[in-house]
Order: C-alpha cells, then structure tokens, then sequence
C-alpha cells in the first residue's frame, strides 16, 4: 500500500508595507525610541505654550549710571601705561577700547622699555585732568612718571551703555 503525504494547501499572504507608518498610524502606547535605547521622555503636563514677546529695549543713556569718568580714566592710563611697558596685554583692554584703539595699543607694546627690554622703573600715573565738551563725552590728558623721564597721555573717552569707552589715544 502506498502512502501518499498530504502538502498543506497555500496561502496567499499581503506583502508588509516597507513605509513606516503615518503619525496617527501609529501605536501611541509604545514609547518612542532614541537610538539602540528605548528612552521614554514624557511630556510634561503643565507645559506653556510658546509665545513671541517683544524685544528688550536698550537702555536709555539717561537711565544708565556711568562710573566717574576721573577715577576711572586714572585707571585705564595706569592700564595703557601698563601694555605700553610690557607687563600687561593689549586684549585685556578689548572691552575698553575701541579696534582701533585696541591696535594702536598691540603696535606699541612694549614701547617704553628700556634697552634691556624692562621698564626703568614701575610707572605710575602722576596727573589726571578731564574736561568735557559735551554730555558723555570727556578728553582726558595724563601725566606718567616712568623712572627717565615723564609723558603726556591723551585720550578721548566715549560713554556707551554704562561704561566709558577710548576711542583715541596720543602719546606725547
């Protein structure tokens, strides 16, 4: 007697889609994944929405303090005198001076040193005088006491926001 296997009958089965699914396809009670790890970050339920807002005006020069253009122009030329003899960089003066300003001073570093290549002697600040021309604006001549001899410092400052600020500067 022979005995005949029975094959199984086909079925016809749809092809997968390759797509991933649309958003609102999609099972909302998985939790997104992030990479190799399933990372769920759940959104948090007092959120804000976001709202433009208009920009913050710059203040205006009347409400803004400047310091006392004396004390503070005495401490920028202690500070120029300083990059003039080596001892201080000029980028420590970048927030303080203009880019011109700023380049004058990087070309004349190191100006007042001796043949040594140090300064004769610590210099300092001897005489301050201001006098200003308009509101905001002052011109500053100064006096150093470099161990030699003496030099006049002069400088224009600019007040901007609420801080003065060089915008030229002469060696004499």
């Amino acid at each position: 007697m022979t005995v005949v296997a029975s094959r199984p009958s086909l079925r016809v089965l749809p092809v997968p889609p390759i797509d991933p699914p649309y958003d609102d396809e999609r099972d909302r009670s998985s939790p997104p994944i992030v990479g190799s790890l399933a990372l769920a970050f759940p959104r948090p339920a007092d959120t804000h929405p976001l709202r433009l807002v208009p920009p913050a005006l710059p203040p205006t020069p009347e409400l803004t303090a400047i310091p006392d253009v004396k004390d503070w122009s005495g401490r920028l030329v202690q500070a120029i005198v300083e990059v003039f003899v080596g001892a201080r960089t000029a980028a420590q003066l970048s927030p303080f001076t203009t880019l011109d300003v700023l380049h004058q001073l990087e070309r004349w570093s190191g100006r007042l040193t001796g043949r040594d290549g140090r300064p004769p002697q610590q210099p300092r600040v001897v005489s301050v005088h201001v006098c200003e021309p308009r509101d905001r604006i002052a011109e500053v001549c100064a006096v150093v006491d470099t161990g030699p001899r003496r030099r006049a410092f002069a400088l224009r400052l600019e007040a901007k926001n609420s801080r003065w600020t060089c915008t030229a500067l002469e060696l004499g």
